[in-house]
């Protein structure tokens, strides 16, 4: 008996299966959300979605730029980031209408409804939230408060906590610059329009980097990195690139010299500004060798680092290229 390798399904074949259906199932999308009816169309996005992939997620919501915004959503799992990222690339471009995103929006009118959950009603407008700024962790951490939380389970309490947040700041800014989420009974603390400010003005318009020392091997070593290293911030970016760049003049602890250290900024500066599809989040230096690590956003932004690093004065640059959607490959490097 011949055994043949079940072939795991393409979700690429499925992204494109979607938007080809979608261009003749959206006007019925068009009346459904206008207050038609359609009793097949809701099972029939979940099963073209769950055939990208069975975690994936899919809701219809309030739009910005468009009226109405259809969002595919990992839902927190990180590994289905970038696949959620991919099906909206793969999608038409936004009109007035419908606009696409692969992650639930920010919206700070979001709070203006009323929710019913474990058999409570509860007025959104009437959440307070009690942030805490961490340093070290360059995050806020959130209390979440309600009136009706004091008669309602522990569990319920939660997820009215982590969906408000969602829902007012968004799923990638809750995933990258929020820490911890705690429902709380003690009263008191900011609105949600007066929390998206605080939020708003922690993201930083420019890359951060934050530096850190230890040993490797018995050797030390020191590291810089892009706060925070999370596939919520690059989207798609589900590539990891390593690259290894030797050096000969060091110091007694291993470091490059001034003229080394000089040569590998350029050298870094090089493949930053030629690196298409891929950015540079962390660098590591010990014992004669600084890594560079790199993500992108398709395989062939590898290709393009190619001859950016042939030229290397000190010898051969090792690259290494290692599909990671969860950014596992530079976990070590979080806080």
């Amino acid at each position: 008996m011949i055994f043949k390798r079940r072939r795991k399904p393409d979700p690429g074949a499925a992204i494109d299966a979607f938007w080809t259906w979608w261009a003749t199932a959206r006007p019925r999308a068009e009346r459904l959300i206008d207050g038609g009816s359609d009793d097949r169309l809701v099972d029939e996005i979940s099963e073209a979605v769950s055939a990208i992939h069975p975690e994936l997620q899919w809701e219809f919501t309030a739009g910005s730029s468009s009226a109405h915004l259809l969002v595919v959503s990992a839902a927190g799992d990180p590994e289905l980031r970038a696949l959620a990222e991919r099906w909206r690339r793969a999608g038409p471009a936004p009109d007035g209408t419908f606009g696409y995103a692969s992650a639930r929006q920010g919206n700070r009118d979001a709070l203006d409804g009323t929710l019913s959950i474990a058999g409570h009603q509860l007025e959104l407008a009437d959440l307070r939230f009690s942030p805490e700024e961490d340093e070290d962790l360059d995050c806020l951490h959130v209390n979440v408060w309600h009136p009706v939380f004091p008669s309602m389970p522990e569990g319920a309490r939660d997820q009215v906590a982590f969906l408000s947040l969602d829902w007012l700041l968004g799923e990638d800014v809750v995933e990258v610059w929020i820490g911890r989420i705690e429902a709380t009974p003690r009263p008191g603390g900011l609105t949600g329009a007066q929390l998206a400010v605080e939020v708003a003005a922690l993201i930083p318009d420019e890359p951060r980097w934050r530096t850190m020392s230890g040993e490797l091997g018995g050797k030390p070593i020191i590291a810089l990195a892009q706060t925070h290293l999370s596939p919520a911030r690059w989207p798609g970016y589900d590539l990891h690139i390593r690259l290894d760049v030797p050096y000969r003049s060091r110091d007694e602890h291993g470091f490059p010299d001034q003229p080394t250290l000089d040569a590998l900024y350029a050298l870094e500066d090089h493949v930053s500004a030629h690196a298409d599809g891929a950015v540079v989040v962390a660098h590591e230096t010990s014992d004669g060798v600084r890594t560079t690590h790199l993500y992108a956003d398709r395989p062939a932004a590898t290709h393009a680092l190619e001859p950016l690093i042939a030229s290397w004065q000190d010898g051969r640059v090792r690259m290494t290229v290692t599909p990671d959607p969860r950014w596992e490959q530079v976990a070590h490097l979080e806080p």
